[in-house]
């Protein structure tokens, strides 16, 4: 049956609406946007980069005084204008936590933004608290620790000449090292160190010994105070006791101060002797196994002189000596040899004895002295660098009578300084 022009156009109207309807199922229309965010959390680093002012922090005092120190946690918010609008307390000791917050309550932020737009801020901060050591004053620069020439002691700086006899054999590095060893050596200085050994002196033993320190004065401003301390702290460890009241003198215009005691071991005698120079205070340590002793350790004082003797004005009508290895302006006063070559020079070596309360310690080892050789051949100086104390006295007493051929030196005898090792070994016996 033929369609009739009007049902054709309905027909197609219908199809039209069903096409319509189906591409509607299809694609549906978009949704709103979604809104931005009100607050975003934000790591502890980065947020800290957006800080731009701090309130200053307070210890409390009480917190202070208790020695409480630490860190508080803080997580906070800030606001769109970058104040700080909420604090809590995440972590931290309460003594601290109050002052924390408010510090951090006055921090100002620049404002977190998001797609441009400011929005709120939480993060993390920790607030550190922290007791800081007081100051400790500053320390004054090392004095110079002087020179040992010809049988005196000089020191510029302190302005002190100081001759000795040959009786005293200096140990000065050995008691800058022991002292040292024993943590001591703070603020203290050994400017010289000697002990008496008379010749052939029985037993083998010194009479007495002497350490001459400078003490920076950061504990004691004058010499009374420090011979104060001195004494008290010989009483707090009960040492020994003190012998009489301080007494005072004056050599070469230093004021000294002196101080005796009477040990219960070792040395039975000591004396304590202090000046004011400079910076520091000068103070003789001295030890005796009696007051003669002691008195001979203290008398070494008497000698000391603010400067060199002037030497003696040449006569207008001596004629100066011709130039010599001696006193020509390139000779040498003193040459350094090895052992080695000092050992090959030896032409008389007395033995040593061993002391019998070392044999019966089981006390053995090697006694390093430094010495001085004279142009015959002769030990005038002795130093001792290093070995057991109870063996030093015999070594120095069998040094000192060793003979030596003379060094030479273009054909010319010379004074020599070199290194000698005394070696003490006990039977296996």
């Amino acid at each position: 049956m033929m369609k009739t022009p009007v049902i054709e156009w309905i027909s197609l109207l219908v199809l039209s609406a069903a096409w319509a309807c189906a591409q509607s199922q299809a694609a549906p229309s978009p949704l709103p946007a979604a809104p931005a965010p009100r607050r975003v959390r934000v790591a502890t680093d980065a947020a800290s980069a957006l800080v731009v002012q701090k309130a200053p922090l307070t210890y409390p005092e009480a917190a202070r005084k208790a020695g409480v120190q630490g860190t508080v946690v803080l997580n906070i918010v800030t606001s769109y204008s970058g104040d700080v609008k909420e604090i809590t307390v995440v972590y931290g000791d309460p003594a601290l936590a109050q002052a924390a917050t408010d510090a951090v309550k006055q921090w100002k932020y620049q404002p977190y933004l998001v797609e441009g737009s400011p929005v709120e801020m939480e993060t993390q901060v920790n607030v550190n608290f922290q007791i800081k050591a007081p100051a400790q004053p500053a320390q004054p620069a090392p004095p110079p620790l002087g020179t040992f020439r010809d049988n005196a002691y000089s020191n510029d700086y302190f302005g002190i000449y100081y001759p000795v006899s040959r009786d005293w054999v200096r140990e000065t590095d050995l008691m800058r090292k022991k002292m040292a060893a024993e943590g001591k050596a703070q603020g203290t200085y050994v400017l010289l160190a000697a002990v008496r050994i008379p010749p052939d002196k029985d037993p083998l033993r010194a009479d007495s010994t002497f350490t001459v320190l400078a003490v920076n004065r950061s504990g004691a401003q004058d010499c009374t105070q420090y011979l104060d301390l001195l004494t008290g702290n010989v009483q707090a460890h009960k040492e020994g006791k003190r012998t009489g009241q301080v007494s005072q003198f004056t050599i070469a215009g230093h004021d000294f101060y002196r101080v005796d005691f009477e040990f219960r071991e070792g040395i039975d005698h000591r004396t304590f002797v202090c000046t004011s120079v400079k910076d520091y205070l000068l103070h003789w340590n001295i030890g005796g196994w009696s007051k003669s002793a002691i008195e001979t350790a203290v008398s070494t004082l008497k000698s000391i002189t603010a400067a060199p003797p002037a030497a003696a004005p040449v006569p207008p009508a001596a004629v100066p000596a011709p130039p010599s290895l001696e006193n020509g302006p390139n000779s040498p006063k003193k040459v350094q040899i090895s052992p080695g070559v000092s050992t090959g020079l030896l032409i008389r070596k007395v033995q040593p004895v061993y002391p019998q309360e070392a044999k019966y310690a089981r006390i053995q080892g090697t006694v390093l002295l430094s010495a001085v050789i004279n142009k015959n051949g002769d030990v005038v100086d002795l130093e001792v660098l290093d070995g057991p104390i109870e063996l030093v006295v015999s070594a120095v007493n069998a040094v000192r009578k060793w003979k030596y051929r003379p060094y030479l030196l273009m054909g010319e005898p010379v004074e020599v300084q070199t290194q000698i090792m005394v070696i003490y070994t006990l039977s296996r016996h």
